[in-house]
This record gives C-alpha cells, sequence and structure tokens, in this order.
C-alpha cells in the first residue's frame, strides 16, 4: 500500500495528490482518545467529500494554528486520509524556585499573565520568551549573571510537570559613580543627593552600592530637583553611561548633565480655563518669590495646588502646564501656568479590592467620598489616609477610573493589602531581681471583619495575675461615635518583689468610653468606671500609713469601692496605624473620683508621640515622645497609694525593671520608738524612719521622654524594610512625690523625693519585626544615669504569635 507525505509544514504542503480523491474515511494518529471527537468536529473535511491539494493544505493550516498540535502531517491510504497528529502536553504543574529577589505572587502574575500554568497547554516558544524576558529584567535590576531555565518532566504521553529554576547570583556593585558637566556642584556634593552610593564597606550598613533602578531613577529625579531649587530651570540628564565589569559583578556609572544657568524670577501669573476659582488660585503664588532664584519645588507646589483646588472642586482631570519664558541675556524667568479645568465629574461607585477578611463596610465608613456626589480629591486622598491609620492594611492604594459610555462619571478604587491583624502575644523578661516574668494576650483588632476590636489579656508572674476582657466599637454610630468597654480581674501580692513595698491587692471592675470625632485629627472621649479593691498583707509602711490615716482605717488591711468619670481630647496626624514615619499623636486626659465613691482623687496625663522623616524614602526617621502624669487626693482624702506611678520596663524606662524606678519606701521596723509599735497605725515619720529600704513605693508624679533614630535595618531585603523596624534610642524618666517634707532630707540626710530632677536614663538599641509568627520586640538599653539600689534589666523582649 503506498504512503504518500502529505506536509509537516505550519503554513503550507509540498506534498501532492496526483489527482483528487473521495475520502472514504478520516484516521487520526497520535491523539488521545477523550481528544478524538472534539477534533474529528472541528475539521473541515468530512468523510464523502472530494478534496484537492489545497483542501489538505487548508486542513493542515487550520489544526496547527488551533495551537494544540506541535505537528500535524496528512497521508493517504487508498481513500483513507491519515493525519499523523502530535499533540502539545499539557502542564500538570508548575514550580518555581530560586526568585529571591522577586516576590512569588509578582512571578506568579506574570506566568499566569503568559499562560504558563498548570492546565495551560505546554509551549515551548512562550517558555523560550519568558525565559529571555525575565532574564532581562534581572539585568535591569543588576543581577547581570542572573539564569533562567525551565526543566519539563513528561510524565505521561501529553502531561508535563515544568519548573521553573532561577540562579540569580550576587547583585552587582556600584564601584564608580562620576558625573560629567556638572560645573556648579562638585561631586560629592550631587552623591549625597542619591541613595545609591559607590561601594564603600563600613557606609554599605546603612546605604546601598547595589544597583536598584528604581532607586537609581529616584536618585537621577532627587538630583534634577536639587538643580531645580538651586535655580538651574534648564538643567537636564542627557545621559546615563553604564559599564559591567568582564565578571559581571561590578559596574561603573557615569552620569552626564547639562546644568544651564541659573535664573531668577522675574514674574508669575496664571491664565486659562480656571472655572471661576481665580480668587483660590492667587493665594498660591506667594509661594514663588519674584526677584530670587527659581525654586523647583515651590513651582511644583504651585502647580499641585492649583490641581487640588480644582480637584475639591469636582473637576478630576484639570491640565496644568508650566511655561516658562527666558531672558537669556538678564538670566531670569517669567513663569505662567497655563490651566485648563476640564470638566466636573461625579463619581458613580467606590470600589474596593484586597479585602478579603474585612467587611466592605467596615472600609466604606472611612470614606470621606461619598458615591452619587461630586468628585473631591481631598475626601478620597482623606479616605486613604483613614484606612491606613486602621492599622488593618500594609498597603493601600487609590485610582479612579472613568466609566465607559459617560463623560463626566469615574469609579474611586482602593486597593488594599490586608495585615494579620489578631493576635496572641506571649511577653517574656528577666531581671537581676524581679526574675522570669510572662503575660499573654489574644487580640482582634478587626474582629470578624467588622473595624470593631475585641481582646483577652492575661498576666502571671511571681506577683500574682490578671486577666481583662476589652471590646471596642469605633463606629457605634454612623457619625463615628465610638463606645469602648473593659471588664477586668487581677491578683497582686508583691511580697516576693525586692524591689517593691509589698501588699496584697484582690481588684475587679468595669470601665466604658465614649469617643467623640471632632474633625479628622481631633476627637474627645468620656467614661465612667467602677472598681472594688481589697487590700490585706500590707507591710507598715510611711507613705501608707498617711493613706489608711486619711480614710479612717483602724488596721493595715481595708476595702473599697470607687467610681470614677473620666474626660480627655486626643489628636492625630500619623500618616498610619502601623509602624508610621511622620505625624503627631497626642492625648491629654484624667479621671475623677465622684460621689458613690470611699477615696476621693484625681489622676491627669498628657503624652505625645512625633515621627519626623530625615530622608525622602522614609527610611531615616527621628522619633521623639514624651509624657506627663500627676495625680493627688481632694477632700481631706490621700491618692490610695495603690495608684502611685512608677517607671522601669520596656513601656517607660528600657533597661531598668518593671516598677523598680520611684521613691523608696520607710517601713516600721522593731527598731521604731516603742510608742510606734503598739499595733495602731502611726503617721509619725519618726516611726518609720529607720526602716528606709531599696523597695520602691512610687509618686505621685512622673515624667517620661525618649527620642528614636529609625534607621534601615541591615541585612534586610527592600521588600520587607517595611515589616521591621530598627531604632537607636535614649530613655529618660523621674517618678517623685510632690508631698514629701524636704525638711525631712536635711533633718535625717535622706534623697529628696520631692525632685523631680532626680531622672534615670539609658540608651540603647530597639528590633520590631512583624514576622510570619506574629510581633516580636528586642530591647538592649543600658543605663546611662541610675542611683544605687536601681535594678537594672538590659535585655527585654516579647514574642508573639498571630492568626
Amino acid at each position: 500500500m503506498k504512503k504518500l507525505l502529505l506536509t509537516s509544514l505550519l503554513f503550507s504542503s509540498t506534498a501532492t495528490f496526483a489527482a483528487p480523491f473521495v475520502v472514504k474515511d478520516i484516521r487520526l494518529d497520535g491523539v488521545s482518545e477523550g481528544n478524538r471527537s472534539a477534533i474529528m468536529a472541528r475539521l473541515p473535511v468530512k468523510v464523502g467529500q472530494t478534496i484537492t491539494d489545497q483542501d489538505i493544505s487548508n486542513l493542515v493550516r487550520a489544526l496547527y494554528l488551533n495551537g494544540s498540535f506541535s505537528n500535524v502531517q496528512a497521508s493517504r491510504e487508498g481513500n483513507t486520509l491519515v493525519l499523523h497528529i502530535a499533540e502539545r502536553a499539557v502542564i500538570n504543574s508548575l514550580e518555581f524556585s530560586g526568585n529571591d529577589s522577586i516576590p512569588k505572587d509578582a512571578l506568579q502574575d506574570n506566568l499566569n499573565a503568559n499562560d504558563i500554568k498548570a492546565g495551560s497547554l505546554l509551549n515551548r516558544e512562550k517558555l523560550d520568551a519568558f525565559k529571555t524576558e525575565l532574564e532581562n529584567y534581572y539585568h535591569s535590576i543588576g543581577f547581570y549573571n542572573a539564569k533562567v531555565n525551565f526543566d519539563i518532566d513528561q510524565v505521561a504521553s501529553n502531561q508535563a510537570n515544568v519548573k521553573l529554576n532561577i540562579t540569580e547570583g550576587d547583585r552587582a556593585l556600584v564601584k564608580e559613580i562620576n558625573f560629567s558637566g556638572n560645573k556648579a556642584f562638585d561631586k560629592d556634593t550631587l552623591l549625597d543627593q542619591m541613595e545609591v552610593q559607590p561601594d564603600v564597606s563600613w557606609w554599605n550598613f546603612f546605604a546601598s552600592s547595589k544597583l536598584d533602578q528604581q532607586k537609581f531613577q529616584n536618585d537621577l529625579q532627587a538630583i534634577k530637583t536639587f538643580y531645580l531649587n538651586k535655580g538651574y530651570p534648564k538643567f537636564n540628564i542627557t545621559d546615563v553611561k553604564t559599564k559591567v565589569s568582564d565578571d559581571k559583578k561590578d559596574i561603573a556609572i557615569t552620569i552626564d548633565v547639562s546644568e544651564g544657568e541659573q535664573y531668577t524670577v522675574s514674574g508669575v501669573r496664571i491664565v486659562g480655563d480656571t472655572a471661576g476659582l481665580m480668587p483660590q488660585m492667587e493665594p498660591l503664588l506667594k509661594k514663588i518669590y519674584v526677584g530670587e532664584l527659581f525654586n523647583g519645588d515651590n513651582a511644583k507646589d504651585v502647580e499641585d495646588g492649583i490641581k487640588t483646588i480644582l480637584g475639591d472642586n469636582s473637576y478630576a482631570a484639570p491640565q496644568v502646564s508650566l511655561v516658562p519664558e527666558f531672558n537669556e541675556e538678564k538670566h531670569k524667568v517669567n513663569l505662567t501656568y497655563v490651566v485648563d479645568a476640564g470638566r466636573r465629574y461625579y463619581v458613580r461607585n467606590i470600589l474596593f479590592k484586597g479585602n478579603d477578611a474585612s467587611a466592605d463596610k467596615t472600609l466604606r465608613q472611612e470614606m470621606r467620598q461619598q458615591e452619587g456626589a461630586l468628585y473631591s480629591l481631598s475626601a478620597i486622598q482623606q479616605g486613604k489616609l483613614r484606612l491606613e491609620r486602621t492599622g488593618f492594611f500594609e498597603t493601600v492604594d487609590s485610582s479612579t477610573e472613568m466609566v465607559k459610555g459617560t463623560n463626566d462619571q469615574m469609579d474611586v478604587i482602593y486597593k488594599v493589602k490586608e495585615r494579620n491583624t489578631g493576635s496572641i502575644n506571649f511577653g517574656i523578661g528577666y531581671g537581676t531581681e524581679s526574675g522570669l516574668s510572662y503575660n499573654a494576650s489574644v487580640k482582634q483588632d478587626n474582629f470578624l471583619g467588622t473595624g470593631a476590636s475585641a481582646s483577652l489579656s492575661g498576666t502571671r508572674n511571681d506577683y500574682g495575675m490578671s486577666i481583662a476582657l476589652g471590646y471596642n466599637e469605633p463606629y457605634f454610630t454612623k457619625d463615628g461615635v465610638s463606645l469602648g468597654g473593659n471588664v477586668y480581674y487581677e491578683t497582686y501580692d508583691n511580697s516576693k518583689n525586692n524591689n517593691q513595698a509589698s501588699y496584697s491587692k484582690t481588684s475587679y471592675g468595669i470601665d466604658t468610653t465614649l469617643g467623640f470625632p471632632v474633625d479628622e485629627n481631633n476627637s474627645y472621649y468620656v467614661g465612667l468606671g467602677y472598681a472594688h479593691n481589697k487590700l490585706k498583707d500590707i507591710e507598715p509602711e510611711y507613705n501608707r500609713a498617711l493613706y489608711l490615716e486619711s480614710i479612717e482605717a483602724k488596721e493595715w488591711e481595708f476595702s473599697n469601692h470607687d467610681f470614677d468619670f473620666s474626660l480627655g481630647w486626643g489628636y492625630n496626624s500619623l500618616n498610619r496605624g502601623f509602624f508610621p514615619t511622620q505625624g503627631i499623636k497626642a492625648n491629654i486626659g484624667g479621671r475623677i473620683s465622684i460621689p458613690g465613691s470611699d477615696n476621693k482623687y484625681y489622676k491627669l496625663n498628657a503624652n505625645i508621640v512625633g515621627y519626623y522623616p530625615l530622608n525622602r524614602a522614609e527610611t531615616w526617621v527621628l522619633s521623639g515622645k514624651a509624657g506627663f502624669n500627676y495625680a493627688n487626693g481632694f477632700g481631706g482624702k490621700k491618692l490610695p497609694f495603690y495608684q502611685y506611678y512608677t517607671a522601669g520596663g520596656i513601656g517607660s524606662l528600657r533597661g531598668f525593671s518593671y516598677g523598680a524606678v520611684g521613691p523608696n519606701a520607710f517601713y516600721l521596723t522593731n527598731n521604731a520608738p516603742s510608742g510606734c509599735l503598739d499595733g495602731t497605725i502611726h503617721n509619725e515619720f519618726e516611726c518609720y524612719v529607720n526602716g528606709q529600704s531599696t523597695d520602691v513605693i512610687g509618686g505621685n508624679a512622673m515624667a517620661t521622654t525618649s527620642i528614636e533614630l529609625i534607621v534601615p535595618t541591615p541585612f534586610v531585603s527592600d521588600k520587607n524594610q517595611t515589616t521591621v523596624r530598627t531604632s537607636f534610642f535614649v530613655d529618660a524618666a523621674s517618678v517623685w512625690n510632690t508631698h514629701w517634707d524636704k525638711s525631712f532630707s536635711t533633718k535625717y540626710n535622706l534623697p529628696d523625693y520631692s525632685d523631680p530632677s532626680r531622672v534615670r536614663a539609658s540608651a540603647g538599641i530597639s528590633f520590631q519585626w512583624q514576622s510570619p509568627i506574629g510581633p516580636l520586640v528586642f530591647s538592649y538599653a543600658k543605663p546611662i544615669k541610675k542611683y544605687e539600689g536601681d535594678d537594672v534589666e538590659q535585655f527585654q523582649f516579647s514574642i508573639g504569635g498571630t492568626f
């Protein structure tokens, strides 16, 4: 039987029949049984049809262009048309490894976009193209030795396992950066504007000598901004030359610049269609000083200000162009802002993407832009800021999209990346005196995706235990009034604490708070609370005796019931709720006993923390915080001694043990005057002076302060810098007693416990990491000012797990 080969080419057939023939049967060779019927149904040739050479060519072309086959041939056996088909394999599984510098999700998205995924047909041309593109990308970010390969394992006749193997190698180091054409500023001055620096081992601890294209492009823009701000509006970077060493490990960069001349501003104006908003725009021109050197930042601020004014008045796509007119002879420039306001827009829908755990309502309640209302740029930006401040998201991005078929509507889209907001935390500390202590808490800041927070916390150490259940609803009303509450139970027995005056206390209580927003940054709160305290095993001590006398106690144990009212104000301009890099957060508050209480006292507090970025990437940040607390009794009653303040520990004064800083105790001892030992409570200091101790009783006033320099975390990749924070700090604190009788200090040669200048201070380093298992905080501090008897705890840490 004679067999004729017809074709194996992509678009043509070179073999021919001697004459047309009638097809009495069609046979498919090389085709899996499951695909046979589908292929037969798609064939343009049917049994009984007379076919020619052209019909065969068209048939082969159609099958090949289908994309499912890697080879198609046709032959004739009598009146049977035989099609020899090699099916493309289907990708059974796809794995990749070695992508240390490319996030897994990003690589997966790119593979999917190129139809390289499980279930897709194996197309070697696509694999080769992707390999080339990925290697080119690696080269663009400085990995010149990067190699990319696909391993294909045929596991069945038409299935294959594919593995993408990436060998990144080392990122090339920038060995030299030179400039050409710079006359006004030298090389060192221009290098100071850059984040990417030539390779210098000691400096690489903080700066980057590895070529990162994004950072390098930012550096080029920084150089341009520097020149523009120095009065060079014609400055331009004309070329960037990169020379790679033979081993592809080192790079030399030359940046060619054209400086132009310095120009002073001779005039500035706004022209064009301003939509009647010229009165609002004209004050912006005061930012540009006529007669002084041109400043690029000021010019950009005016442009951005014009766009903001238009955007806040519903002009979502205005065109604003800065047109300079140069007087070359006098080196002056006249600035004209040409404005085209465009049309006004309405917001049709506000959409959220990426909020898998958070309910849509939770995000929507933070919005200031309303659906169906006129577009407002500031309202949209404020919504983004408010989402960032919740602390629920790692990143928040906003964008707009025109609605098809309309010329005055758009959708606003917020894309978020959620972070773990639930935590199970364990804290551990070890002190030279206090020994091992630990605590645990379960908290969900975005409870069931509603935006509310719920917590269950407990602490247990050598001194007792506590348990508290808390809940806060930030949107108790639609106007943003918040409602929070806390229920607690605790026991305390510090008889084993060598730092503090001992007593035993059992407490339980409840408090609730209502918060009222004033504007975007300010709010105030009011609250009510109840507490029951039972104290016993009180070691007789002078300050305690003063309190017990004021409440007319007859013995060294008592119980009381207290009701209090609280009021406070808060301010928050932080850029985000998690690892902020700029802004201020401050609060002032107080609480006071109300009728029905056994005690009469009040407590006041004021706290502030601020962040100031030192570079444009906000990786170097200066942070400072301060706090002040004051408490006192009234109506003839003293402040309860268990309400005294003490400092020390990771929350107030690192490097010192928890509660180990404050005025010392004076105990009633056996060598006291005989009249003091009759079993009654005496308030004469002479009864206690012989019992001076290093134990801390605390004071009614406390001040704390801290300065931190937040720096890039060494040896951590750029993509992970947002989840870690390293800082160098100096802490200081003072605790004093405003009621201390100074005459005691003189008469008995004692410290002046009323002196707020008795400051303790420490310096150290802190590391925080939002790890996959939860938040970790490490602190190492060394006291730089302490007093005899202070308990030092240099290393402290907290470990947690998330869910």
